[in-house]
């Protein structure tokens, strides 16, 4: 009877030693909390984190594009807190974007949506372990100016967005009026506000994508001699060289507030990038609003710079 006790003891001290040694064979290495994260939260993030890996991101930079440049995010390290979110917090990425008609329409949020959603899943909820969620705040004529109130404020407070995406700059600058001095100080009121509201989101900025300035000469004509006069309207239009001084300004607001700026307007040509949205039949027949494929290449083209921070963050 006592060599059987000994036998069992026996048989229960091997299984608790092959029963520990898978355990540390497959736990994997420690995971470094982030942020003051609790190590629960942390063993959470280590079980998913094989997960998350570089993504492959598709071009869809028209070749057509003349002196267009790499489509990146300036200071890209800065939405690094929001991958933070994304890979190690156990919910989903809340992005909120916020802009003018360009953004009203829906074509271009949705595309921006679309692309991240192939990339990271889709999450149908904060009840969601992962995934992203994204929303659009936006009204056509807008400006940060008219954004900046308490009641736009609460709306936006309300979504308790992780990244906050600002396209606006096309009211701004859609005429030679235009000041970056006056353009500073509202830009500045926007953004003080927006972080006491939403203290812990990340603001990240896009720059307009271009437009041309219309200019409508009304004239009066007889066909004949004592004829009835008829009214006659003739439209010239140019490139607004206001929108790079706006994008310029854009970058430079981004530059001294350490924040991403996707500077659409530089990363499509510049001084010739409404010259390439027309050339590519993408631009409407006012010339300052875009067509629906139009507005979805301006979201794959910043979903897809997105992702390219996002593998730098994954592989720094």
């Amino acid at each position: 009877m006592k060599k059987a006790s000994k036998h069992i003891k026996w048989i229960l001290a091997a299984a608790f030693g092959l029963g520990y040694f898978v355990a540390t064979a497959t736990a994997g290495p420690e995971f470094p909390v982030r942020d003051g994260m609790e190590t629960a939260e942390a063993v959470t993030a280590t079980a998913r984190s094989s997960r998350w890996q570089p993504v492959e991101v598709d071009s869809s930079m028209p070749s057509s594009f003349r002196e267009r440049k790499p489509n990146i995010i300036n200071r890209a390290s800065a939405l690094d807190r929001v991958f933070d979110v994304l890979c190690h917090s156990g919910r989903p990425l809340r992005v909120l974007q916020l802009g003018d008609s360009h953004v009203a329409g829906g074509d271009y949020p949705a595309a921006v949506r679309q692309t991240l959603e192939e990339a990271w899943g889709k999450a149908e909820g904060d009840t969601a372990t992962t995934g992203v969620v994204y929303k659009y705040i936006a009204r056509n004529g807008a400006t940060a100016a008219q954004f900046a109130t308490a009641d736009r404020m609460q709306q936006v407070a309300a979504v308790n967005p992780d990244l906050i995406i600002l396209s606006f700059g096309t009211n701004e600058c859609h005429g030679m009026g235009y000041r970056e001095e006056l353009h500073r100080v509202q830009l500045e009121d926007f953004y003080e506000m927006l972080c006491e509201a939403c203290p812990d989101a990340v603001v990240m900025i896009t720059t307009p994508p271009g437009d041309y300035l219309t200019t409508r000469r009304v004239t009066y004509v007889r066909r004949s001699r004592g004829g009835k006069r008829r009214r006659v309207v003739r439209s010239s239009s140019k490139v607004n060289p206001m929108s790079v001084r706006c994008a310029a300004e854009l970058e430079s607001f981004g530059q001294d507030h350490s924040l991403a700026v996707w500077d659409l307007n530089t990363i499509v040509g510049g001084d010739v990038a409404v010259r390439n949205w027309t050339a590519a039949h993408m631009m409407r027949s006012d010339r300052i609003h875009f067509t629906a494929e139009g507005y979805r290449l301006h979201g794959r083209l910043l979903g897809e710079a997105i992702l390219k921070a996002y593998n730098d963050y994954l592989t720094d």
